[in-house]
């Protein structure tokens, strides 16, 4: 017994200290997205021309979807270069990430394309109005 209630301590406590601060989250997701858009911008600007309005909008959600899904991947990344600054980080630190996450993640090679070519973009449901509504920093991420 004293066995489980210390494993679901040690959970709760590892839970709680990988979440981030707020202000620490937002300045990951705007930069993670500001950099998602505008690789998406300029992908539109070169070979978006035979897309409808509807089709680019849920391009953008697909960035913020793609955001959603590969959360705690991006933590992981993050958390290691933390660790690599050797001090106590702040919002500089994070936004620089979440600016380098925008650039690396080579979403106008992998996703845009094959989304168009095969057909597969999905159509455009309520929901996604819904998250593309939504402010940057109000974005739903999971954790675990």
């Amino acid at each position: 017994m004293k066995l489980l209630v210390l494993c679901v301590l040690a959970m709760m406590v590892t839970m709680a200290v990988s979440q981030l601060t707020r202000q620490f989250e937002v300045a990951l997701k705007v930069q993670i997205i500001a950099g998602f858009d505008k690789k998406l911008a300029a992908w539109i600007n070169r070979h978006g021309r035979g897309l409808s309005a509807v089709q680019k909008k849920t391009l953008y959600f697909v960035n913020r979807r793609y955001m959603q899904t590969y959360w705690q991947n991006y933590m992981l990344f993050v958390d290691e270069k933390i660790r690599k600054l050797g001090r106590a980080p702040n919002v500089n630190d994070y936004t620089a990430i979440g600016a380098e996450i925008g650039r690396r993640v080579p979403l106008q090679i992998t996703i845009y394309p094959i989304l168009i070519k095969y057909n597969i973009l999905p159509k455009w449901h309520p929901y996604m109005g819904k998250v593309l509504s939504l402010r940057v920093e109000d974005i739903p991420v999971d954790y675990y």
